[in-house]
């Protein structure tokens, strides 16, 4: 993505694929996506591109998952970029 040097990343921090999701086909679990958003942030920090971060999806079968979940996404936004 970075090869084409874009000025803004749009990122949804999904939790469909997370392993309890109803309709997400994917098993990560909390732990693994939440290194999956520290991933993402920490590689547009380093290289000085604007992100936005929005939630999307979650249907796990708890919605206590979802919210971890996307309340870890906003965690890690503050750990980064704090």
């Amino acid at each position: 993505i970075f090869l084409h040097n874009p000025d803004i990343v749009f990122y949804l921090g999904g939790a469909d694929p997370f392993e309890n999701d109803k309709l997400g086909r994917l098993s990560l679990t909390i732990q693994g996506l939440r290194m999956r958003d520290e991933m993402v942030l920490k590689f547009a920090k380093s290289r000085e591109v604007p992100i936005v971060t929005t939630m999307s999806g979650g249907y796990a079968k708890d919605i206590n998952d979802t919210v971890e979940i996307h309340t870890n996404t906003i965690r890690a936004v503050k750990k980064i970029f704090g």
